[in-house]
């Protein structure tokens, strides 16, 4: 993922009630609490920059301390990634199962508001957008997580199709698909143009739920098969 620089960092996004630079691990020394709350400050800003393959040296640099520090406290990278996106995580996978259930009684309001949340931070968030984009990516943590976040989506789809708010043909790959599209949106438009999600999830949004005699072309068989085998 490229890198542009930027001449300030940007407020870490509030995708959850977490503040992970302000946490701190009771047994540390004073000075190793510091340094564990500055590395993950940096961090959460270098990721929301860049991404999650921002170059550990430049989260030291940031930090203040040496990369022998950051490594003692945050043997690897994952390490890292799991202390920042923790909560992010929890919380999207907490959204998709409101999500599941609102669609009980508002099937379309729980898919669109749903969809615009995820689309919103996806664009908004390149650390969010890495690890939704590649859910083998990172700890067994963040596996659990899109794992409640698949499954609750399987029954969002399920309850949106049954109540008809969307053309019969709609499958939960399409969500996939959506996702995928919106990554190359959010990269190509979040310098110039950060707002394009919204336009693009719109059209996307009204396409599920138009009718029409013509069929679409059929699913990947690697998604059709990975549906299968979670129900």
């Amino acid at each position: 993922m490229a890198v542009d620089q930027a001449p300030k960092a940007p407020p870490v996004p509030a995708i959850a009630g977490a503040e992970p630079c302000t946490r701190q691990t009771a047994h540390l020394r004073a000075d190793a609490v510091r340094n564990r709350d500055s590395i993950v400050c940096a961090a959460a800003a270098a990721f929301t920059e860049h991404g999650t393959d921002v170059a550990l040296e430049e989260i030291a640099r940031r930090a203040g301390v040496g990369i022998a520090t950051l490594y003692r406290r945050f043997p690897t990278r994952d390490a890292l990634i799991e202390t920042v996106l923790d909560e992010t995580m929890r919380h999207y996978a907490d959204r998709t199962e409101e999500a599941a259930s609102q669609a009980v009684t508002e099937p379309w309001e729980a898919l669109s508001s749903y969809l615009m949340f995820v689309m919103e931070h996806q664009a908004t968030d390149p650390a969010f957008a890495d690890t939704l984009v590649a859910p083998q990516f990172g700890s067994q943590i963040f596996a659990a997580q899109h794992q409640r976040a698949f499954e609750a989506s399987l029954v969002l789809v399920d309850r949106v199709v049954a109540a008809g708010v969307v053309r019969p043909d709609f499958h939960h790959a399409d969500l996939h698909l959506l996702i995928l599209a919106n990554a190359g949106v959010a990269r190509a438009t979040r310098r110039t143009a950060p707002q394009a999600w919204r336009r693009f999830t719109a059209y996307m949004l009204d396409a599920f739920r138009h009718v029409t005699d013509e069929a679409l072309p059929t699913v990947p068989s690697v998604w059709e098969r990975a549906v299968r085998g979670s129900r």
